[in-house]
């Protein structure tokens, strides 16, 4: 089979074009920049330029192609990238979408997230595939982003496109791309948090995810979407967890909820004397309350999932984090 993965020069497309080449797939890697090919020189993987707003040249790149794992997309809260995150999450999925349908793709895989799911404020609840997004009024363009790109393919389905869409959770593994600090396990490493902040979110294995695209490949549904999550965990527990896998001595002290606002207000502070902020103050103060967990039993179920714990990912992000000397 051949087939192409967009983003491939991120490490959830670095490790699905080796885990693709493993099973002696032809893989056409797209990439933006020559920066991005130093995980995928090998044999087997063919490295394309590529935007994927540019209509002809992904065309020219499908032809021929069985498969196509859209992996591309830009991961941001902070709101001068709302424009970006549009032209590249949305705009870039329904282009991507549109030249896979005319060049007779027969699967299209699209990497969604668990943002598309949208926010849920009960500690007790588990979201599902199947619950309404509720995200927009917040103004958060990453996971209306993510949303809309989902409803284009939807959209296109009528006109004979045959896709999966995929929402991992957050992805810890090695070889992340990103700056550290957005990281999980290399930020409460270097920086060591004093405190146990609220709030929680789902975390999953490089490898589970990269599992979950391959299955959904063979077996997922046309249509439908799947989660993709091995742990749901408070930022408080992620922060003990990881500490103890180091052997470093924890954090005791809980910061309250309503201790975001104050937060909140010194990053607003922070902002008017000139300091870029990453994260809108009221986005911050959001965050505390958030429990972000997931329901996995869809894709346990109609993709045969098996989800570990995110132990070992952790352990091998730092590993990876220390041989890149970008943590001591």
């Amino acid at each position: 089979m051949k087939v192409l993965i967009s983003g491939a020069g991120g490490y959830l497309g670095v490790r699905l074009a080796e885990r693709l080449i493993g099973a002696e797939h032809k893989v056409l890697a797209m990439v933006r920049s020559a920066p991005q090919h130093q995980y995928l020189e090998r044999e087997g993987i063919t490295i394309e330029k590529g935007d994927i707003l540019d209509s002809p040249r992904l065309k020219e790149l499908m032809t021929g192609v069985d498969a196509v794992f859209h992996c591309a997309g830009v991961i941001s809260y902070d709101p001068t990238k709302d424009e970006l995150m549009y032209q590249t999450n949305v705009v870039g999925t329904r282009t991507m979408a549109e030249a896979a349908l005319a060049c007779g793709v027969k699967r299209f895989v699209y990497t969604s997230s668990t943002a598309a799911l949208g926010i849920n404020y009960d500690l007790e609840k588990r979201v599902t595939e199947d619950d309404p997004f509720n995200a927009r009024s917040l103004g958060m363009s990453y996971f209306t982003s993510k949303y809309d790109a989902e409803q284009e393919l939807h959209k296109l389905r009528e006109k004979g496109l045959d896709y999966v869409i995929l929402n991992p959770a957050s992805i810890i593994g090695p070889r992340d791309t990103r700056r550290y600090e957005q990281v999980y396990a290399g930020l409460i490493y270097k920086y060591n948090p004093p405190i146990l902040p609220p709030g929680g979110n789902a975390f999953v294995d490089l490898e589970d995810v990269v599992e979950g695209h391959i299955r959904a490949w063979k077996k997922g549904r046309c249509g439908e979407r799947y989660i993709l999550s091995g742990e749901n965990l408070s930022f408080a527990d992620l922060i003990i967890r990881v500490n103890q896998l180091i052997e470093r001595e924890p954090p005791w002290f809980r910061f309250p909820v309503m201790g975001m606002s104050l937060i909140s207000f010194g990053f607003r502070l922070m902002a008017l004397f000139g300091k870029k902020m990453h994260m809108t103050p009221e986005l911050l103060s959001k965050v505390g309350r958030w429990h972000l967990y997931v329901n996995t039993t869809k894709a346990e179920r109609e993709l045969g999932m098996h989800f570990r714990s995110i132990d070992q990912a952790i352990k091998d992000t730092l590993d990876w984090l220390k041989a890149e000397g970008r943590i001591g």
